[in-house]
């Protein structure tokens, strides 16, 4: 009887297998270059919308309110704001005018007296010392005259700041004084704020002051959106107690319907410098225990595993390091089933599509 050997019964098991191992069909995968880039990680850090025109709008003059718009009343430039009632400054302006003629006709009459005396002076009909008088008494007149074209001007300045015209589109959100109310000029009659110029406020870490300059674009993330601002001022000051400097970033205006003012955003603030270095998209890494991965693949179509290790983020970009080179292909679908040496065949080629448009952005 023969003895009953394990290794040739293993021989015999495995031999099938590793034959079937040989003839696997190519894996199917989509594969991208690796890109040198710029990669600047980010942090994000709570931002809030305001009006770059949020005002009080004061009384020009004194008088009785005739028209305070609603809260919630919609403005547009050149719409009105407020009224006072003008019938005691129109009475005025008619005085004025009145003393105005009178000023006109004595002028008038003491010209032409003036110079009948001059022509009575040659024949001593009259007097130089009453010429000289008749003279001084149309200055005065003269005076008068333009004393009174002043107030008329004065009043009609004050009837212009009667009636407060909003300078912007915007609305009427706070109304603090009521029609029929007797206001003093500088009073506080409404609150109006800019609804079209908004931008986004934010105090960041004073460590970051350095990273961030005037026109620069920086994403920032709302609810279920995201927009490009663009940095309109740097505030050069910092607080001291909360080690912060303050970011002003213009929204663009498709932000105007979907962002209101008072909401909470996050900026995404530079970190550190920007450092070029090889970057591949995050779904071409696999995380094992034994460490961070890619399958290369070679001009045979064959899969090859690198080891990498990983760096700063940007987007979907990550930074790596390891026995990589520009324009490798690397796998971003189908690498969950690779194994080193196994040959795969190319689906699609999205090194002109992902790596690209990330790298753009």
């Amino acid at each position: 009887m023969k003895r009953f050997d394990p290794i040739l019964f293993s021989a015999f098991v495995l031999l099938p297998l590793l034959a079937g191992a040989q003839e696997m069909p190519p894996a199917p995968v989509s594969v991208v270059e690796v890109v040198e880039t710029t990669i600047v990680p980010t942090v994000l850090i709570t931002g809030t919308i305001y009006s770059r025109n949020d005002v009080q709008i004061t009384i020009g003059v004194d008088g009785q309110l005739e028209y305070v718009a609603e809260p919630g009343t919609v403005l547009k430039a050149g719409d009105v704001i407020a009224r006072i009632d003008t019938l005691p400054l129109q009475l005025q302006k008619a005085e004025q005018e009145a003393q105005l003629q009178r000023a006109e006709a004595q002028l008038k009459f003491l010209s032409a007296q003036l110079e009948r005396q001059r022509d009575l002076l040659n024949t001593s009909s009259t007097s130089r010392n009453q010429m000289e008088q008749t003279e001084s008494d149309r200055d005065v007149a003269a005076s008068d005259l333009r004393i009174a074209e002043m107030r008329i001007k004065q009043i009609e300045y004050q009837l212009s700041r009667a009636t407060i015209k909003s300078q912007y589109h915007g609305v009427v959100i706070e109304r603090l004084r009521r029609e029929g109310e007797d206001v003093s000029r500088g009073v506080a009659i409404a609150r109006v704020t800019d609804t079209e110029n908004l931008e986004v406020r934010v105090f960041a870490p004073l460590q970051y002051s350095g990273r961030v300059g005037a026109n620069d674009k920086l994403k920032i993330f709302g609810y279920e959106s995201e927009y490009v601002g663009n940095v309109r001022t740097i505030v050069p000051s910092a607080d001291m107690r909360s080690q912060t400097f303050e970011l002003r970033i213009d929204l663009p205006d498709e932000a105007r319907g979907e962002w209101a003012i008072g909401q909470l955003v996050s900026v995404a603030v530079p970190m550190r410098a920007a450092k070029a270095s090889l970057a591949v998209p995050r779904d071409a890494l696999i995380l094992r225990q034994d460490g961070t991965y890619v399958f290369r693949i070679n001009d045979e179509d064959i899969a090859e595993r690198v080891a990498v290790e990983t760096g700063d983020s940007a987007g979907d970009l990550v930074a790596v390091s390891g026995s990589l080179n520009e324009h490798d292909r690397v796998v971003v679908r189908g690498a969950e089933t690779l194994s080193d040496g196994r040959s795969v065949s190319i689906l699609n080629d999205e090194s002109d599509g992902i790596i690209s448009s990330i790298a753009n952005d």
